[in-house]
């Protein structure tokens, strides 16, 4: 008999593709009620004060919980894959690690969910704190061109995506982060509905071009280290007194060293390990309180394993950027591309001659018509920061044209099951 993870999983396998996605293994968005864009419709239902013509997670998820709880823990654990936080699982269950778990893992929901695509922080991010699909909200990249403003723009910093130390922002040219977004956060929604909301996360990106844009009346918490995370976190839930809170949890580690050495690197096991202890720690001690309190633990994407290769190096393609208006935007595992006049088919002509089917391009058009960005009519900064075509790379293919050498082992944006297969790990302390 079927398990309610492999149901789950098997239906998310199983959505139409568009064409173009035809003869690779990829995995779509389930925008339907199996991707994180449908945590912020989940969680304000369970706060009592449900997002309107938004889709919670399917009823076989949400079947699992009460209805409605004093406080949502959501931990986003950046770059955290399906299969790491599995085989995770499946080791404690299996007894060959230290089930210290035991108690907490008898009463959880595990499944898997989707990303989003693009399948990168900025886009996931700005997605879980407005309740709008990609498609809706614009954040459709790691570096944007922003019209508006004339300027590729890193799309975490908000510096020019030129500027390599990313201390200098386009503020000066007018770019204002809380009013830059074409809805309301979540945190002025729960705000006006009488939900507290508060965010931790480290102290290197509190207060980022990012942060600004999305914690707009949230009460934001920096740390250090895990344990003062921990710690931290623990002091600031209340007990018992009624108020409906919400509070987000960040940790971007094991992000930080997918990119630096490679998804599968045994490290990034005994990170997670060390980081689960603690996490571990957090629920005994919360769950000892007994307040009526749901747990969640998710991610914004996973990440691929991309060697260095320098054939994917633009810069040693110049007659392909010669093609171009500018470099690239977006993603290296999904970039966007400004063509010049009349020149789509002498890119594409380029794409079969160099790479032999490694990259598919399609007109923005198409992309936006196939639905992976979301459902609906697109925002207009949508339509202009998309360009006039995207590429879809096949297996771990990607592009560099960063002027600065190219250390990334481990990346994301794309449409791999590795990059788009999130955990969902729930439970009630």
């Amino acid at each position: 008999m079927q398990t309610k993870y492999d149901q789950i999983l098997n239906i998310i396998r199983s959505q139409e593709k568009p064409a173009f996605l035809a003869g690779g293994d990829y995995v779509v968005p389930a925008y339907q009620g199996l991707s994180i864009a449908n945590l912020p419709a989940s969680i304000s239902r369970w706060l009592g004060c449900p997002l309107e013509n938004n889709l919670p997670l399917m009823p076989i998820i949400m079947d699992q919980f009460e209805s409605e709880y004093e406080q949502v823990i959501l931990l986003l654990v950046d770059g955290l894959s399906l299969s790491l936080f599995k085989d995770f699982l499946d080791n404690l269950t299996a007894g060959k690690t230290d089930n210290k778990w035991e108690s907490i893992l008898a009463r959880s929901t595990f499944c898997p969910l989707t990303s989003i695509v693009p399948s990168t922080t900025s886009a996931t991010l700005t997605t879980l704190w407005t309740g709008a699909q990609p498609i809706k909200h614009g954040i459709i990249g790691y570096e944007l061109f922003l019209k508006e403003f004339g300027c590729i723009t890193n799309m975490i910093t908000h510096s020019p995506a030129a500027f390599l130390d990313r201390k200098a922002t386009i503020t000066s040219a007018g770019f204002d982060p809380g009013n830059f977004l074409p809805m309301p956060t979540l945190g002025t929604y729960f705000k006006d509905h009488g939900v507290r909301s508060q965010v931790f996360q480290h102290q290197s990106i509190s207060g980022s071009g990012l942060s600004q844009m999305l914690f707009k009346d949230v009460d934001c918490h920096s740390y250090r280290t895990e344990s003062d995370l921990w710690y931290s976190a623990g002091e600031s839930i209340p007990r018992k007194d009624g108020a409906k809170t919400f509070t987000y949890i960040y940790w971007g580690e094991l992000d930080t060293l997918s990119h630096r050495f490679g998804p599968h690197h045994p490290r990034l096991v005994a990170e997670w390990n060390t980081f689960a202890c603690l996490l571990h720690q957090f629920i005994s001690t919360v769950s000892s309180n007994k307040g009526k309190t749901l747990f969640i633990l998710s991610a914004d994407h996973g990440q691929i394993p991309t060697d260095t290769y320098s054939e994917y190096d633009l810069q040693l393609h110049p007659e392909l950027i010669d093609l171009l208006i500018m470099n690239p935007t977006g993603e290296s595992r999904l970039p966007f591309l400004f063509i010049k006049n009349n020149r789509e088919e002498a890119v594409n002509q380029y794409l079969s001659t160099y790479w032999n089917g490694q990259f598919n391009m399609i007109s923005s058009e198409e992309f936006i018509l196939s639905e992976l960005l979301g459902k609906g009519e697109a925002y207009i900064g949508t339509i202009n920061r998309l360009g006039h075509s995207v590429v879809i790379p096949k297996n771990n293919a990607f592009w560099w044209w960063v002027k600065k050498e190219n250390l990334l082992r481990g990346r994301h944006g794309g449409l791999s099951p590795q990059e788009m297969l999130v955990p969902f790990f729930a439970v009630e302390i």
